[in-house]
């Protein structure tokens, strides 16, 4: 029965040249040797000839499963679509490549990804004719996934001697996988090695010239990595002064990431940046693995967070809006022609029909997010007059824990306060009772938590919470919630009033300095200077919340808004 398969570049080939090919692709070798010599002489004069390199995939009973024209890195294949199906893939796979007019005999990044995806036992590479005195160089390599170097050099020698090695008899090469074994690659694996169950990312990042606002960014990704319940295990990072437009990332970098993620056992590629469709086609071609960019982890993370039936309405609005440019290239059905009829004749794409489809939908979904905010703003004018104040903040910066501690912590009424990103999306109101020191009656206002807001918010999801950051416009003052803990929270304070400006929100803002028991005494005078009315508390130490409570009891006054803390 035939095996093999001949692939590559394949088009320009004459009859007689794709017929010699054909012969030494259904040709077998010696199950007890790397390959047969006479058959990789002729497969040098093919190379010879063509002026491109050439390699075979044998397999352990010594049939070769494809023979590759061209550069391997242009086959962006798995081994489980080899020629010959599903049987024999437990079978140790072997590489031999012809490398043509090439001197250079080890392989590059590209072409090393290329083979360590198909996971062989060992890789002979050789040129395409003998050298002085009739030695015919080649080398032997066997992957090491633990090695700066992926494929090491094992044996440099003859090729008649290399290619008459017994397999066998080799020393094992590839190590377990990451995902196998335990122990840290660095800082980002430390411990145990993550359940298998779990998606491993390779984070991709584009550094600023800031060191340290370049650790900060990649450390808040592997913060939203863990939120949506997956590991990172590597970071490959690029400082680049103009970002390429077709894939953001140099060429020769994302050759690195891929080699990266194949040692780390990596299933995801996250980028630190907004993709268009095209750069992230264009990636997950490079990579050939799935890539998302950061707005979709976010989208992602508020899809898993959503427990309410308004939190899911406007999570599947947020990600039709932001997948509807990106349908193609989804999949290949999205572009075949529909079948049946009426579909005959110019017919109509699958790919339209998708985009029709989803275009409905979200119109459905906008008069829905529509009708919800009319609900929202029933329900605030049946609270009375109660004055209305609204936690907003970073996500992250103690908002629900704030809330928690001004509520006297009733288990009846506490909020969900873990130390995860985006742990709140649905806002929370409670009525809480400010205590008069001088023994006056108490003052009752409205206390309203937010979702947290980050840096780069996707704007199809800010567009779709519209409704419930209503909550927050609508409020009679806002406390911004900063964590003096965080070395980042000047930044992530900017960010606040950046999207709060961008909602046209006019509502006095008053600034509240979260964690002071976990903060470095420098930052307490810091946040003095940027704003002289800052409130001091610690929501978990349960400090500086009686202050904060008789500030709140008159505020906000009908004075102008200063602009001290912006």
């Amino acid at each position: 029965m035939r095996q093999g398969a001949l692939g590559g570049r394949t088009a320009g080939l004459r009859p007689a040249q794709r017929r010699r090919l054909e012969q030494l692709c259904h040709r077998r070798h010696p199950p007890a040797a790397v390959a047969e010599l006479l058959c990789l002489q002729r497969l040098a004069t093919e190379s010879r000839e063509l002026e491109l390199p050439l390699t075979l995939v044998i397999d352990g009973r010594g049939l070769c499963r494809l023979l590759w024209v061209g550069p391997l890195q242009a086959w962006g294949q798995r081994r489980d679509t080899l020629a010959g199906g599903r049987r024999g893939q437990g079978l140790e796979l072997r590489l031999v490549t012809c490398c043509g007019r090439s001197r250079q005999l080890e392989p590059g990044r590209l072409e090393g990804v290329a083979a360590l995806d198909l996971e062989p036992l060992l890789w002979l590479r050789y040129g395409d004719q003998a050298g002085a005195g009739g030695r015919w160089p080649a080398l032997l390599l066997q992957a090491n996934g633990d090695s700066g170097e992926p494929w090491p050099v094992s044996e440099a020698g003859e090729l008649a001697l290399l290619c008459g090695r017994d397999p066998g008899s080799l020393p094992a090469g590839i190590t377990p996988p990451p995902g196998a074994e335990t122990g840290g690659h660095d800082e980002i694996r430390s411990g145990a090695a993550a359940a298998p169950s779990r998606e491993r990312v390779l984070l991709l990042a584009q550094s600023p010239a800031d060191r340290g606002l370049a650790q900060r960014r990649i450390g808040e990704l592997e913060g939203l990595v863990r939120s949506a319940g997956a590991d990172p295990v590597g970071v490959v990072e690029q400082r680049r002064g103009q970002p390429a437009p077709q894939t953001i990332w140099g060429e020769g970098k994302l050759a690195e990431a891929a080699l990266e993620a194949r040692q780390l056992g990596a299933t995801l590629v996250v980028t630190d940046r907004e993709l268009t469709p095209v750069q992230g086609r264009n990636l997950e071609r490079l990579l050939d693995l799935p890539v998302s960019d950061r707005s979709e982890l976010i989208l992602d993370i508020f899809a898993q967070r959503a427990a309410s039936a308004d939190g899911r309405l406007q999570v599947e609005l947020a990600q039709l809006r932001y997948r509807l440019p990106r349908l193609l290239g989804r999949g290949r059905s999205l572009s075949r022609q529909g079948g049946g009829i009426g579909t005959r004749g110019p017919g109509e794409t699958q790919l339209e029909k998708d985009r029709r489809a989803i275009a409905r939908r979200i119109e459905r979904l906008q008069r829905q997010v529509r009708e919800l905010g009319a609900h929202r703003a029933r329900l605030r004018q049946g609270r009375g007059a109660l004055r209305r104040l609204a936690l907003v903040g970073y996500t992250n910066a103690g908002k629900s824990s704030l809330l928690n501690a001004l509520g006297r912590g009733e288990s009846r009424q506490a909020v969900l306060a873990e130390d995860k990103l985006f742990a709140t999306l649905d806002p929370i109101t409670r009525r809480i009772e400010l205590v008069d020191p001088a023994g006056g009656p108490c003052t009752p206002v409205l206390l309203t938590d937010t979702v947290g807001f980050i840096r780069d918010l996707p704007p199809p999801l800010l567009e779709a919470f519209r409704s419930t950051l209503e909550e927050t416009l609508a409020a009679d003052g806002l406390l911004v919630v900063v964590d003096l803990s965080d070395p980042a929270w000047p930044d992530q304070l900017r960010t606040v009033h950046t999207i709060l400006d961008a909602l046209d929100s006019t509502v006095p803002r008053r600034l509240v300095a979260n964690q002071i028991d976990r903060c470095p005494a420098g930052e307490l005078e810091r946040a003095r200077r940027l704003d002289p009315q800052v409130l001091f508390a610690s929501a978990t130490a349960r400090l500086g919340l009686q202050h904060l409570r008789g500030e709140l009891r008159h505020w906000p006054e009908p004075a102008p808004q200063t602009t001290a803390s912006r």
